[in-house]
């Protein structure tokens, strides 16, 4: 069972949320929508859902007005305490210039997910609002379907989940050094998928790691070699110029063309810059996927990340 120590957040017996779900990215199977659904309506959360929450698009779950309609309502439902999305894919990205900001500082509501949603998580933080890297609602579909053993796992992240929506919290994440890093690192934890940020670089999105800040890397699906181009690409645009350290969450059918591990290309990318790595962060693609609320200040010391309020 995950560490909440020292902050002693709030338990499983803590008030009931309410969340607003959006789909701002990829169209999703209704399916897949209302398992996820009902995982989360088994963990007590009460799920605000639109009459008509897709409209699809191509691949998308709607053109960009609608998807942009549909995240300003679900900031303005008095009746939620968060926005949580579907699944990630492709879109988010589309959508952050066009967002009315204003409407939704009025409202201030923490945005829940990852992958393609990296592009948002980002741009929320930078303009004070809050954001949480974690599991999708897609996700929480396993709660009920998956063996015990694996649901006991997405269980855990999605009562983590819960916890960061309430209010301040401490959590811990184990995670090692690769080669040679200081004893102690502190920052801002930013960061996300790999291959989304580096899509940023030369919009007027693009990513780049503020003073001291450890930046979280996962993606799933990507050779190796795309990996590298892509963590090239942020290297060589800046946007890793004033980070204190890289942390490798997890690469989920990510493969090489040989035995080089990806964490050692990765390192020899950051070497010029002098930015320690480290890996083993349950964070990412897959399994284990535990959320962190993005911008928040981490601590890392030894074999453990701690990111608090």
């Amino acid at each position: 069972m995950p560490s909440l120590d020292p902050c002693s957040p709030p338990g499983r017996d803590a008030m009931p949320l309410a969340i607003s779900l959006i789909a701002p990215s990829s169209f999703t199977p209704e399916d897949a929508i209302g398992h996820g659904v009902e995982g989360l309506e088994s963990l007590g959360v009460r799920v605000h859902r639109p009459a008509l929450l897709q409209r699809r698009t191509r691949y998308l779950a709607g053109d960009r007005e609608w998807r942009l309609t549909q995240l300003h309502a679900a900031h303005e439902d008095p009746d939620t305490q968060a926005v949580w999305a579907v699944r990630g894919g492709f879109g988010c990205a589309q959508l952050a210039e066009h967002i009315d900001w204003a409407r939704l500082a009025q409202r201030p509501k923490p945005l829940i997910g990852y992958s393609d949603l990296t592009a948002l998580l980002h741009q929320y933080h930078l303009r004070g609002l809050p954001a949480i890297h974690g599991p999708v609602v897609k996700a929480a579909g396993q709660l009920l379907q998956a063996p015990p053993e694996v649901s006991a796992i997405i269980r855990d992240q999605f009562e983590e989940t819960l916890t960061l929506i309430r209010g301040p919290a401490c959590l811990d994440y184990p995670l090692a050094p690769w080669g040679e890093a200081p004893a102690r690192l502190e920052g801002p934890v930013v960061g996300g998928n790999l291959v989304t940020l580096a899509s940023l670089t030369g919009t007027p999105l693009a990513f780049r790691a503020p003073p001291g800040a450890l930046v979280i890397l996962e993606d799933i699906g990507e050779p190796y070699y795309r990996l590298e181009r892509a963590l090239w690409q942020l290297v060589g645009a800046g946007a890793l110029d004033e980070a204190a350290a890289v942390c490798l969450g997890t690469f989920e059918g990510c493969r090489g063309v040989d035995d080089t591990p990806l964490e050692a290309i990765i390192a020899e990318t950051l070497a010029p810059r002098g930015i320690p790595l480290y890996h083993g962060l349950p964070v990412g693609h897959g399994l284990h996927n535990r959320p962190w609320r993005y911008g928040a200040s981490g601590v890392i010391e030894g074999s453990r990340l701690t990111i608090a309020e």
